[in-house]
Formats: C-alpha cells, structure tokens, sequence
C-alpha cells in the first residue's frame, strides 16, 4: 500500500515525547513490511538546518482565505520524509507552546498543516491508498476528507485511520474556529480538534488494548466517553512496538558495559558507574530509577510523599532522570536536600544517560496516573530493571505483578500514596529474594514487543477501512 502518515513530532528530526517514538517505528516498520510509505511534519525551526531535495509548491483556500507554502523533501532518512514549510506557522523552536503557554494560533497552525498535507498528496501522491494521522495536531485532516474531498478524484474515497497517543491533549478552543478553519459547525460551543477525528475517521486505534477500553468510560476519555463508545466497532487497540535496534543491552553504544540475559555482569557494571557518576555509594542495596517527564500524569502527586515517608526507613537508593513542571522539580531537590545520602535528581534530558539510566537501575520507577502504551516499562524489560508501575493502560497490557508464575514486576492499582509506598516496599522484600528477584528480571528480559507485531495489526486495520469505502462505493 502507498501509505501517507501525518504526524506532528518524528524520532530524529522533533521529539516531546513517546509521539515520536511510535511514529518513527511506524514508518521504518511498515517500509520494512514492503509498503510505500511517505511522513508529513510541519518544518520547525530545527529542521531549516537539514538538508533538502524535492521542493513543490503549494496554494489552496482555507476559510475563505488564500494560502502558500513549500512541502520539501528531507534528505538521508530510511522514510521519504516530507515537512511543509510556513514561517510564520511553523519556524519555530518548540512545536506547540513557548515554554508556558500553548500558541494562540494553535487551532490555525494544525489546521493549515492538515489542508496542507491533503493538497500535497492530492497532486503529489495520487496513488495514496490510506491516509493516518496521528494525534489532536492532525484530527481536522479527517473532517476536511469528509467535507471538501468526497468527490474528489483523487483524494475522494481515501481512508482516514486516526490513532490517539493521548485521549488527554484534544486542544479545545472557541467555536469561532470552525469558520476560520473551514469546517462544518456542529451544536458544540467549542471545537475540540482530536474529536474531529474520532468523530470523521473511517477507524481508529489508540495504542494498547487497555488504554481503549479505559477511553470508553469517564474520567480517562476526558468528557468524550459517549463519542468514543459510538464509535466503537472501528476503535480497537494496537500496542507500540519496541524498537529494539536501539534498545538492546548487548549492543547498545550508550551504555558503560553491554550485557544479555546469558550474561549480567556488564549490568553491575553500568550500575556502578552510574553510582560514581551521580555521587551515590557502592552498597549491596536496591538502585530505583526513573526516565520521565515530570507531570502529574508520571504519578509525582502521589510517588513524591510516598518517597518521603520511605526514604527513612530503608537504605535503598533513588535516581530520577527528567524535566518539566517546576513546582514537582523544587519537591525534588528538596527530597535530594534531605536525603543525600540516598536519592539524586538530574533535571534535564540526555539520550545517552536515559539509556545508562534504564541499564544501571535494579528497578524502574513508572506509576502513571494514566498511561495509554508507555515504553520506559518496555526498555526496563529488557534491560533487566525491573519495571515498578501503576496498572493502568498499556502498563497493565505489558507488565505482569509480582508474586505469580509469570511476574515480570511490580504492580499497583489504587492511586494513593499508601498504595506507592507499599509498592516500594514490596519491590524491597523481591530484591532481598535474590533466586525471585533474577527469575522476574529474567522473565522480563524474554519478553518481545517488537514493531513487527504491531505492524501487522496495523496492516488488517487498514485492509478494514479500505474495505469500508469500498463498500460505500458499491451501494453508492
């Protein structure tokens, strides 16, 4: 199939988060799969400095107004990678806010990058067979399909597969908005541009099984319960695949020692130096450690007190790895204030110590409040750290709780702070049965969620919407 993915954040050119991730194994996987397959960005201002070749030029109406813009190619990636150039939408430094607040112009930003996309491949790409998008930045592209493609020779007809990484982020904003976008207005007196998505795709997938089915039911779908739950015969759940070329113990480049599960002993070392890096002791305890965004959704309301109360009474060791809200950050250093002797606190973000970081720890700290797929737990399976989780999400799809015959961590459910400490403690009791604690570890390093099986998955979701316009076009 010529596939045309449309996506707002891409492994290697702009990353916020695990969107990007899921996008760049998409792509390489589903190219590896024998598909045709073209990426659409919008051109940030980090990307004016990659080289190019392919330039076309666009110029098309948006709510009644006349726009142009540039779609160039990016040279020297395993995609064809496209990224629509627009100065004052897009040239600059962070893709959705800066640094506080979200840009006023968010809705016409997103809106522009969708009709933008749409016209390219309408006289760029005219064999497309499915168009996915992915996330809020990318919803209207479904309405605008809907709307002024339908008849379309080219475009009309073509499935729209939409799939949400975060229920959370829908960027709401005033009705106003559907005028200046060109969209229908509905009886809403808000737009909400991830449920013009859900509301016009042909089938939608969010990214594991268990985030779908939370989705279905408030608080977790964020007031779109009932929309999701009309849709529910074309909503199913895809897990992201792993991409374990990058995420390998045994030849992963970042790491101070490689090791596998035949042999653990480059693990002790990459434990050790993380130890000597960050100014912890050498002691025969626990190493927790944690790669995260410091949000309330990585469960910081609830694992900083339950580390206070714990901290304490136990001679275990912390190191936290990540940046973002401040006031998180300032509890943080205080908790590296008062135990020094036992937690550390790196604010920031380094791909090469997020990699040492998953390979030095004994286990991972991940208790998310919600968490719709999650790779930190997947990257600390086969790294041998053993992940400590919240099971809610794709958290629940992939890591089995401690006691039990299939165990690969620890696992809560209850969001509390007495539910947290208990959890640490029970990873404390695991980690001083050394036979249990290595048969867990182990267990976890077996598990495989490669890209490959999600690909496939993929594939039959498409094979479905095509098979649903093909059907509209028959009665029609």
């Amino acid at each position: 199939m010529q596939i045309l993915l449309l996506c707002s954040e891409y492994e290697g050119l702009i990353k916020t988060g695990g969107l990007a991730d899921a996008c760049y194994g998409l792509a390489i996987n589903l190219k590896a799969a024998g598909h045709e397959v073209t990426v659409m960005l919008p051109r940030y201002a980090p990307l004016y400095s990659r080289p190019t070749g392919e330039s076309d030029a666009l110029f098309f109406e948006l709510g009644g107004q006349e726009y142009g813009c540039a779609v160039r190619q990016l040279l020297s990636h395993d995609v064809d990678i496209r990224v629509v150039e627009h100065d004052d939408f897009f040239q600059r430094e962070r893709p959705y806010d800066d640094g506080k607040h979200g840009y006023a112009d968010n809705p016409l930003r997103f809106g522009f990058f969708c009709k933008a996309a749409l016209e390219w491949a309408k006289h760029y790409l005219p064999e497309v067979d499915i168009i996915h998008g992915h996330d809020w930045q990318t919803g209207v592209a479904a309405a605008y399909l809907k709307q002024h493609y339908a008849h379309d020779p080219v475009l009309g007809g073509i499935p729209f597969v939409y799939t949400i990484h975060n229920g959370a982020y829908q960027l709401t904003t005033d009705h106003y908005w559907f005028g200046r976008l060109g969209l229908q207005a509905n009886d809403d007196q808000f737009l909400n541009m991830l449920e013009q998505g859900i509301r016009h795709a042909t089938k939608l997938n969010t990214v594991s099984v268990g985030y779908r089915d939370e989705l279905m039911t408030e608080p977790a779908a964020n007031g779109l319960s009932a929309l999701y739950q009309r849709r529910a015969a074309d909503f199913v759940g895809i897990l992201n695949g792993c991409d374990y070329q990058q995420w390998d113990p045994a030849t992963d480049d970042a790491l101070s020692a490689n090791f596998s599960i035949h042999d653990l002993s480059g693990k002790a070392q990459c434990k050790s130096h993380l130890r000597q890096r960050f100014n912890l002791a050498e002691l025969d305890v626990p190493l927790f450690v944690a790669v995260s965004r410091i949000t309330g959704q990585k469960g910081f309301d609830y694992l900083i007190p339950a580390l206070r109360r714990w901290l304490p009474n136990t001679t275990a060791q912390v190191f936290l790895v990540g940046s973002g809200d401040a006031e998180y950050c300032r509890q943080l250093y205080q908790l590296q204030h008062d135990f020094n002797a036992q937690f550390r606190f790196f604010e920031g973000f380094d791909e090469r110590l997020a990699h040492q970081t998953e390979a030095g720890g004994d286990f991972f700290l991940m208790p998310s409040l919600f968490e719709p797929c999650g790779l930190n737990q997947l990257y600390s399976l086969k790294y041998g750290t053993v992940p400590l989780v919240r099971l809610t999400g794709g958290l629940r799809d992939t890591v089995q709780p401690w006691p039990g015959a299939a165990a690969t961590g620890i696992g809560f459910t209850e969001i509390s702070v007495e539910a947290m400490q208990s959890a640490l403690e029970q990873a404390e009791t695991l980690y001083q049965q050394p036979k249990q604690y290595q048969q867990v570890q182990q267990r976890g390093m077996q598990q495989n969620f490669s890209w490959p099986a999600a690909v496939n998955e993929y594939q039959a979701l498409y094979l479905k919407a095509r098979n649903v316009h093909l059907a509209e076009d028959l009665c029609s």
